[in-house]
């Protein structure tokens, strides 16, 4: 599109000035986009806790108490729910 013309009298044209913009324009240019906040008290797909099941924690614990470094039962299991933990 061209831009307007504006007669100065000298034979020459000039265009016309371009207009600055809004103060409020130029605020929503420069605003970051908002982003929705996930529901309180839902677990999103991002911060998706690891499943561990019962079954897995208790395999990994009984193959701690059959290894040379062993504990009581419940060390075992503690032990094996870190591990497990830490893998995921």
């Amino acid at each position: 599109m061209a831009a307007k013309e504006t007669f100065t009298g000298a034979g020459t044209a000039k265009p016309a000035a371009r207009r600055a913009p809004s103060k409020r324009t130029v605020a929503q240019e420069n605003k970051p986009a908002r982003t929705k906040k996930p529901p309180a008290g839902r677990a999103t797909a991002k911060a998706k806790l690891p499943s561990l099941t019962h079954e897995m924690i208790a395999e990994r614990a009984y193959h701690i108490s059959r290894s040379e470094v062993r504990g009581t039962d419940e060390e075992n299991w503690y032990r094996a729910e870190a591990e497990l933990r830490q893998g995921s």
